[in-house]
This record gives structure tokens, sequence and C-alpha cells, in this order.
């Protein structure tokens, strides 16, 4: 502990980490240091922080999830802060999930408010470059994505693009629940073995954009959870059970340039994408 040798300019606070106050009627400072890892982890004063933490290791796992399903396309239309804004919408997700604090489940369909609309690219925004609203109908086991009606004064499109693709992208997510066995978030499927869907038109013209244009995106393929049966006669999950717990995300994105061989050369800079629906 430092002992200040002079009174002159004497006062109380904090100052680059550093606290300056009496003790004893006389002046002292003392540098702040962080309580440990071990302390948090033991210390009964940590309770509520150990819990914040577990949550948020369940929200950083449920984003990580969401963005290997948008593979390989997500790094085309992200930007630099996209992980961390998904990973807070995320822990909202925590938050209105069931369970103790410190071990609420995690599922999409708790609250689908929380992703739909989250931009990928926050400085261009879908709803900047596309300003049109496909109509969504969906039932049991798909979705019908219309755009019927689209015209060019919908899509703000960059100087000189001539061409745009569309990109929808179907994604199911399991529900995350804290493992107390193994300390930390888990889900039932792993994320590479849930199937995606990914539909990307070829290049359509801008000037020419053909009727009706439209996507059905199947919520499940029909042979994804054979596999289940054929390895074990008693699966500790049913295709019943699955399609309760899944959350089906559905993304859109578009991607203008120019056309060279029935090829769209991108115009990165303006690639935008967002969650479109959550069913």
């Amino acid at each position: 502990m430092a002992k200040p040798t002079s009174n002159i300019g004497a006062f109380k606070g904090t100052i680059d980490g550093i606290t300056y106050y009496t003790l004893n009627g006389k002046w002292v400072c003392r540098k702040a240091a962080p309580p440990s890892k071990e302390r948090i982890n033991t210390d009964p004063r940590y309770k509520a922080v150990r819990k914040n933490n577990k949550e948020f290791g369940g929200a950083s796992s449920y984003a990580k999830a969401i963005r290997m399903g948008l593979l390989p396309y997500v790094h085309e239309f992200k930007d630099y802060s996209f992980n961390s804004r998904l990973t807070s919408r995320c822990l909202e997700l925590v938050k209105a999930g069931r369970g103790v604090k410190g071990e609420r489940s995690l599922n999409a369909c708790n609250a689908p408010e929380t992703l739909m609309g989250l931009e990928l690219n926050e400085q261009n925004k879908l709803s900047d470059r596309l300003r049109f609203q496909p109509k969504l109908d969906a039932d049991a086991i798909s979705v019908l994505v219309d755009f019927a009606g689209l015209k060019k004064e919908h899509l703000m499109a960059p100087e000189h693009a001539t061409h745009f693709e569309l990109l929808l992208i179907r994604y199911n997510l399991m529900p995350f629940t804290y493992d107390q066995k193994q300390q930390q978030y888990t889900s039932e499927l792993d994320a590479e073995a849930l199937e995606v869907v990914r539909m990307l038109t070829p290049p359509i013209a801008i000037n020419d954009i053909p009727q009706p244009l439209e996507f059905n995106l199947p919520f499940y393929s029909s042979d994804q959870y054979t596999w289940a049966y054929l390895e074990d006669p008693n699966p500790m999950f049913s295709m019943k059970t699955v399609a309760k717990k899944t959350a089906h995300t559905v993304w859109l994105g578009i991607r203008f340039g120019q056309e060279s061989n029935d090829k769209l050369e991108v115009f990165s800079a303006h690639n935008a994408m967002q969650c479109l629906a959550i069913y």
C-alpha cells in the first residue's frame, strides 16, 4: 500500500485504477485488484456472477451454432460487430427460457422476435437494400417464401449493378440446456448433425424480374433422422420430439453485381442478410 508524502492536491477517488482515501487520519492509495478466477468460482459472494457466467457461456454456444448454420455465406455478409450482437440477442433468449437462473434453457421459439430482423451487417441492412416484404406461408413441414410483386423499384441496387441474387437459408436449431454433469450448456444434437437447406437463385436481371418467384423451404429432410433408428432401437429422441423442440430459422440475403458467363460478379460491399422468420 502506497502512502503519499504530501497533501498537495489531496483528494478521494479513483484515477487509472488507483484509489486514494484516508486511513487512520493519513492519506493512502491502493491499486484495485480484480478477484481471481478461483475466488469467483468458490466465494459465496460471487454466486450471482457464476450464474451470469454460465448463461453467457450458453448464449455464446447458441450463437456459434447459428453462425455454423449460416456457413459458408456468413463471412460474405457479416460485419465486425455481428458476433457480439448475435451473442447479445442469444443472452436475451436465455432470459426468456425456463428454469432457475444460471441454468435456464435456450430456444429461439421462446422469444422469436429476439432474433427476427437481426441484420448481419448494420451498415448494409437488408431492409435498406430490399424494400419488399415477401409473403410467408408456413405449415407443419415447410414454409413458402413468395416474392410475387417484386419490382425493380423495390431494389436499392448499387451503381453499375445489373443483376442480383436472392439467398434463402433454413437452419434448424435444437434447444440448449444446462448439463449438470458437464457443467455447461449442451444440445441433444451437434450443430453439424442438423441439415441446412440453402437456396440461391441464378443471377436475376434487375430490369427483368421473373414471376412467379418463390421458394419452398422444407423444415425436415425425410431421411434426416433415419440413422437414429438404425443405430439405436431405442433412440434418445424421436422425429416427433425433435419437431416439437426444433426452432426453424429462415434467413434471407441479397447480393448485387454484374452477370458474366451465367455467374454473378458480386459487389461484395453491398451484400445484405437478416433473420426473416422463426417457426
